[in-house]
């Protein structure tokens, strides 16, 4: 783009402001109205029976007793039949003992931290796994899909199309997606590291002052609510790489830098003055670079226990690109991330 020239830089400014007002005043009587109250009645946890995947169970749990919500707990399998060769017939074991062997299983995992389910609420099934997951949260109305990954950094060493991956981008509901075990925080006088678990005492929220990040931000409200959990906004300002038809309009990029945090700290502060916080502690963060790179480094610095990212488009990351924000979130994050789908559906499943 063509940098402005220093005296033109005030009246980009004003121009950007008044562009920016007419969204902030549509979207601000609304936000000064009673914040919403999260209301996760059914949560769905994914289970391949992985030692990470069987502690999300465990990270569920405080979801369960908060919301006094109904959990399904779902393994997905695929039956493959090799023929070792033309003249045997290899045995097979029936879907249905399968199925029951597995349903076994899982109430066995949910009997170690004494939860009883009913019947119909341990769920067997044949198929491709985020297929099924996505299929059964939309035909069971479920409010939150629980899963864990593999490798300490996430999503990191996943190979791109992944069952994890595939079902943050399908999924008809927001998507938890807990950090793995033995990433627990230091604590104590003898610096031990402690057993990682599920907490929302500090929750971090991306926003980029658009409707879905807003929408990501209602759902955090929500929630923060329920757990009198403290709220972190960030914003990360990122100037794109430009090219100046002077060569001494590069001088201007010191100025152009200041104008740019300037103009988020305005936005942030008029988001902070017009939404309703209901007794809420709130923090703001103004940060300058690559956005995924800086909301993970504050969820480290911050000490964040759960990241709350809203995605664009109606499946999910199914129409972003790989290296978009959302995705390296949750592929690179230190902590749990909770991914909320641009949903028309999200704001009744939160009562609003």
């Amino acid at each position: 783009m063509l940098l402005a020239k220093r005296d033109a830089s005030p009246m980009k400014r004003a121009t950007l402001l008044e562009k920016s007002s007419a969204r902030r005043t549509a979207g601000a009587s609304a936000r000064r109205q009673t914040p919403p109250v999260a209301k996760i009645k059914g949560f769905l946890v994914a289970i391949d029976f992985s030692k990470p995947c069987l502690q999300a169970v465990e990270f569920a749990l405080p979801l369960l007793k908060k919301f006094g919500a109904e959990l399904h707990l779902v393994h997905v399998f695929a039956t493959d039949y090799p023929i070792a060769n033309m003249t045997t017939i290899p045995l097979i074991v029936p879907n249905l003992e399968i199925g029951s062997r597995i349903r076994q299983q899982l109430r066995d995992v949910v009997a170690k931290y004494s939860v009883e389910l009913r019947a119909e609420n341990i769920h067997a099934l044949n198929g491709r796994a985020f297929e099924e997951i996505c299929r059964l949260a939309q035909d069971r109305g479920m409010n939150l899909i629980v899963m864990s990954t593999r490798g300490n950094t996430g999503l990191k060493h996943l190979a791109l199309g992944s069952t994890a991956e595939r079902i943050v981008r399908h999924s008809p509901c927001p998507v938890l997606v807990v950090r793995p075990p033995g990433r627990g925080k230091k604590g104590g006088n003898n610096g031990k590291v402690v057993k990682p678990a599920l907490t929302f005492e500090k929750i971090l929220v991306p926003i980029d002052f658009s409707e879905c990040s807003l929408k990501g931000l209602s759902y955090a409200r929500a929630l923060a609510q329920q757990f009198g959990s403290k709220l972190v906004l960030l914003n990360s300002v990122a100037l794109q790489y430009y090219i100046a038809a002077d060569e001494y309009a590069r001088y201007d990029l010191p100025l152009f830098l200041e104008k740019a945090v300037q103009i988020a700290r305005d936005k942030m502060r008029d988001l902070v003055q017009s939404t309703n916080w209901a007794n809420l502690k709130v923090e703001t963060s103004i940060e300058m670079g690559h956005a995924g790179q800086q909301i993970c480094a504050a969820a480290k610095d911050h000490d964040i226990d759960v990241i709350v990212t809203a995605t664009h488009g109606r499946t999910g990351l199914k129409h972003v690109l790989i290296g978009s924000t959302a995705e390296y979130i949750v592929r690179h994050a230190p902590c749990s991330v909770l991914v909320v789908p641009n949903l028309d559906s999200i704001r009744s499943k939160l009562g609003e």
